[in-house]
C-alpha cells in the first residue's frame, strides 16, 4: 500500500502501529502497519514494489508519514 492510501486508513482508525523490521533483503528494512483486523499492511511504491531502506531514519520518516507519532523498531 502506498502512504497515500494508509493515510486513508490511519484516518479511519483502522491501524493500530508502525513497525520497521529487517527485510529479506541483506542490510534493509521495510516498514509496515498492523490493521485492527489483524494481519499487516507493507509499504509499497506506486509499482506495488516493496520499498525498502538502507537508512533507519529514512524507514521511520516514511512510517510516520501515515500519522503516528511513534514506530516501533523490531530488530532480529
Amino acid at each position: 500500500m502506498t502512504i497515500s492510501e494508509l493515510r486513508s486508513l490511519y484516518k479511519d482508525k483502522q491501524l493500530i502501529e508502525a513497525i520497521i523490521e529487517p527485510s529479506s533483503q541483506e542490510g534493509t528494512w521495510i516498514v509496515e502497519w498492523r490493521h485492527t483486523r489483524g494481519g499487516f499492511m507493507r509499504l509499497t511504491d506506486s509499482h506495488g514494489e516493496e520499498c525498502h531502506y538502507i537508512d533507519l531514519d529514512k524507514a521511520s520518516k516514511s512510517a510516520l508519514a501515515v500519522g503516528f507519532r511513534q514506530v516501533r523498531i523490531e530488530e532480529y
